[in-house]
């Protein structure tokens, strides 16, 4: 189940990649692809309405001693292998003006030059490179067409098999600076969410406020299976949600514990940044706040805010931090992020020709320097997801709950062609303080308590990670 930063240090950029329904795949292949949809209105949730303290929080659904953990079952408790990753695939050749072939050919050899001066594996992660890049010279040399051109560079670097590094096309780039600079803007039903394995069904993540989704009362967790009676995910692997302003459609979901339900759903613009949800644990002055991204740029004015408003009424006595649906993002982002828990040095970038230093700066907000600390951490927790995971668990800051992490932690940097392209490339390696560089790559960060959760099979009243986090900060 997946999620970008600018060229060098400024914005590192350590992700694990987001697919965008209805915008085509840009996929992590250790981890199934996250979309973004929008839904119409689902029946009325049965359940008693969430209610708030004084300061406006809401309470938790989890109830410490009355609510029941779901069990996991034997498959999430000792997962299976990844299956192997597919071979990339390479378009054909077509004739196109003389130009453009040269155009492309200038963009590939700058690709080929950034790879051969910068990727962070002097032995380009045990492949031949120049057998490679001479393929595909090949092959753009004997004409390719702007869109395949895209594919042939997407399937050259996928060849390196970090997993991790990525090229975009032209207006892939041109997506993401607007979404990073505006946040999503679609038409659907106002959901952030991850297919469910390799199946056709979805889970949802975080649901926009004020959306069809959020009016409909539906939750994170919530298991979205069809769309007017069709599979949830097309055959692409899109939601079958989106679609027309004004356009109803019947959705079936299933709550996590309870039984299938079909509602129906109007689709509308839906726009803002990835909410960051948090609530306060009834009857404990334990918070808890869903980190599930740090690729969106407000998303530390978010948790600077929740923070703020969980201390409102005094510090709280513990905190649980969720960054088991995290694909990561921008380091812009995370140090900020950082600096509430923790300051000073945090370790080290490492690329081919030099070490940086890397730090944040503390920013204390209603005692979240000193406030004990539990971070959920799974296998959909990647690249700085698992760096925020593993520096504070590694310096004693916080205990971590859950599953080990996705290990795909090298840092990408990212370098614009003249076409208007870009290549994110593994150029550094993190060293934490104390370890060596690379040391969470293809293994994770193992957690100190483990609770293997998905994130389908609970709800926030049953998951069994915040109750052991809960019960930890409660001794």
């Amino acid at each position: 189940m997946r999620r970008f930063g600018l060229a060098l240090l400024a914005a590192w950029s350590v992700l694990g990649w987001t697919l965008l329904a209805g915008f085509g795949s840009a996929g992590d292949a250790r981890a199934e692809p996250k979309f973004r949809v929008v839904l119409g209105a689902v029946a009325a949730d049965s359940a008693a309405a969430p209610t708030s303290n004084a300061q406006g929080v809401r309470y938790c659904q989890y109830l410490p001693g009355t609510s029941q953990p779901a069990t996991m079952p034997p498959e999430v408790i000792n997962p299976p292998a990844p299956p192997p990753s597919p071979a990339p695939t390479v378009p054909g050749q077509t004739a196109v003006p003389a130009a453009t072939t040269q155009r492309q050919v200038r963009v590939f050899d700058a690709i080929k030059d950034t790879v051969s001066k910068t990727y962070v594996y002097p032995d380009y992660n045990g492949k031949d490179w120049p057998a490679i890049t001479a393929r595909y010279l090949e092959l753009v040399s004997g004409g390719l067409t702007d869109t395949d051109f895209a594919k042939a560079m997407s399937a050259m670097i996928a060849e390196l098999g970090d997993q991790h590094s990525q090229y975009m096309s032209p207006q892939e780039v041109a997506d993401e600076q607007a979404r990073q600079a505006a946040g999503e803007h679609f038409v659907g039903i106002g959901i952030v969410g991850v297919r469910v394995g390799t199946s056709k069904t979805g889970t949802i993540v975080a649901v926009f406020p004020n959306s069809p989704a959020a009016d409909a009362g539906l939750r994170p967790h919530d298991l979205l299976i069809e769309v007017d009676g069709l599979t949830y995910l097309d055959d692409a692997g899109s939601a079958r949600s989106r679609g027309p302003a004004g356009t109803s459609f019947s959705l079936k979901f299933q709550r996590p514990g309870e039984a299938a339900q079909t509602i129906m759903i109007q689709r509308r613009a839906v726009g803002g940044f990835t909410p960051v949800d948090y609530c306060i644990v009834p009857n404990t002055r334990i918070g808890y706040i869903m980190l599930p991204t740090f690729a969106d740029t407000n998303v530390d004015d978010q948790v600077r805010a929740a923070l703020k408003k969980l201390t409102a009424d005094g510090p709280l006595s513990g905190l649980v931090l969720d960054n088991r649906m995290n694909s990561g993002g921008r380091s812009d982002v995370t140090l900020p992020i950082l600096g509430f828990f923790t300051s000073g040095g945090l370790g080290k970038m490492m690329s081919r020709t030099s070490p940086t230093d890397v730090s944040t700066t503390p920013e204390d907000i209603g005692g979240s320097q000193r406030v004990p600390l539990v971070i959920l951490t799974g296998p959909d927790t990647v690249s700085y997801g698992e760096i925020f995971s593993g520096v504070l668990q590694q310096s004693g800051r916080a205990k971590t709950v859950g599953g080990p992490t996705d290990g795909n932690v090298e840092v990408l940097a990212g370098t614009n062609f003249e076409d208007g392209s870009r290549l994110w490339l593994a150029t550094y390696a993190f060293a934490p303080v104390g370890l060596k560089a690379g040391a969470w790559e293809g293994v994770g960060v193992v957690p100190d308590v483990s609770v293997p959760t998905r994130w389908d099979l609970f709800t926030e009243a049953t998951d069994p990670a915040l109750a052991q986090a809960v019960a930890l900060l409660q001794k």
